[in-house]
């Protein structure tokens, strides 16, 4: 016969063992059902991108092909490149790889464009040349100047 003074110890351990267990994880059929987010896709790097000018000083920046060209950023090896709007355009840049970037002197070809792509590219050059951060938001790079944006490029090539 068993006393009840002895079955306590008994159902201590069967009581922590059962709070020990661990709760399984989701199956994907559970990750995948209607409402599940999915993880956030990572940024682009800064390097290594192509960037296509979406805005510049708060106005947004439409280009209508064939007639205009994108206005375009590449940053490699601490050569800034790409297109102006009217010009090819390049010149250094130095960056911590995290928050700071800034451009040196940028120089470009000397082609006349329509007076509206010239204001474009002179608007431009004066922005690069004030930039002294960046940050990602979502997949776009912003170009900050003491922590507020310039310029907002979204991704036009990855290599």
């Amino acid at each position: 016969m068993f006393k009840l003074a002895s079955l306590i110890p008994l159902a201590a351990i069967v009581a922590i063992t059962a709070g020990c267990a661990q709760t399984p994880l989701r199956s994907d059929a559970a990750a995948a059902a209607p409402g599940a987010t999915s993880p956030a896709k990572p940024a682009p790097k800064l390097t290594g991108t192509q960037w296509k000018l979406k805005e510049l000083k708060g106005k947004q920046v439409v280009r209508k092909a064939p007639e205009q060209r994108e206005v375009t950023l590449q940053l490699a090896d601490g050569r800034a490149s790409g297109n102006s709007g009217c010009n090819q355009m390049m010149g250094g840049y130095t960056s911590d790889g995290v928050s700071t970037l800034n451009f040196g002197q940028m120089a470009g070809t000397m082609m006349m464009c329509q007076p509206l792509d010239m204001d474009l590219e002179r608007l431009l050059l004066s922005t690069l040349g004030e930039v002294n951060g960046y940050r990602y938001a979502d997949q776009e790079l912003l170009l900050l100047k003491d922590g507020v944006p310039v310029a907002r490029y979204e991704v036009l090539t990855v290599k």
